[in-house]
């Protein structure tokens, strides 16, 4: 016989039943109840309230549709699968020697020899260089300061750096114009020329190398590497704060 459309008693559930049954099974609440009920909720469910109350586990007979005749199912017995017996792998790993890594005493001698020999020369070549700048770099201050017409301290208002005093920042006690700033420039170029014995007196080898900052109470000028003549003017000088 045809399914028909019911409802459930308790959820309001849509509910496909046979007729010929008398009683019904809600998949979806659990509940129990008899099929002409949940035909007459399916056709005036206004006349019915579902509570959707909860409710106890159904394990009667099945009352599936189509089934009622054939009783209650019963699951087929589950039969745990044998396992496959595990096969012994009689794979070994192969046999690493390690390399023997001592050093013998006579080559750990020879390289601390050598390292020792080449911090020797290393020291005996740059300490003579050391010294040397050292001494560069005091006579140009020393001769500087000599030259100045302000009263400096050459240890402290003086500071000449680089190998061949390239570098110098020089500290006065009262501002100068940016005028006075290039004479001072020209100077302490003329001066480091003398000392580190300049051949060629050309600008590009006595001035164009020079950075020179004279700092003041109101700030002072920076003349960094000029070009040529031409940067050396008072308005080419770049102003300190």
């Amino acid at each position: 016989m045809a399914l028909k459309e019911g409802r459930c008693v308790n959820c309001g559930s849509l509910l496909y039943l046979d007729p010929e049954m008398p009683k019904g099974h809600c998949l979806f609440c659990d509940c129990v109840f008899d099929n002409e009920d949940a035909f007459r909720a399916n056709e005036n469910p206004e006349s019915f309230t579902f509570p959707n109350e909860k409710q106890p586990k159904y394990e009667g007979p099945s009352l599936t549709p189509g089934r009622a005749r054939r009783g209650p199912v019963v699951p087929a017995a589950s039969v745990a699968p044998t396992p496959a017996e595990k096969k012994e792998d009689g794979y070994q790993l192969p046999e690493t020697k390690v390399p023997n890594l001592k050093i013998p005493v006579k080559t750990v001698v020879l390289y601390s020899v050598l390292t020792l020999l080449i911090i020797g020369i290393l020291v005996a070549v740059a300490f003579p260089l050391l010294a040397k700048r050292n001494q560069r770099q005091a006579e140009i201050a020393d001769k500087f300061a000599k030259a100045l017409d302000y009263p400096i301290d050459k240890e402290k208002d003086i500071r000449v750096q680089e190998m061949t005093g390239t570098e110098v920042v020089v500290i006065l006690p009262q501002d100068i114009s940016a005028g006075e700033s290039i004479d001072l420039f020209n100077l302490y170029c003329q001066i480091r020329a003398e000392v580190v014995e300049l051949k060629d007196a050309s600008f590009k080898s006595a001035k164009k190398p020079v950075t020179f900052r004279v700092a003041t109470p109101g700030g002072g000028y920076l003349i960094d590497r000029p070009e040529d003549e031409a940067s050396l003017r008072p308005e080419a000088l770049t102003p300190l704060n």
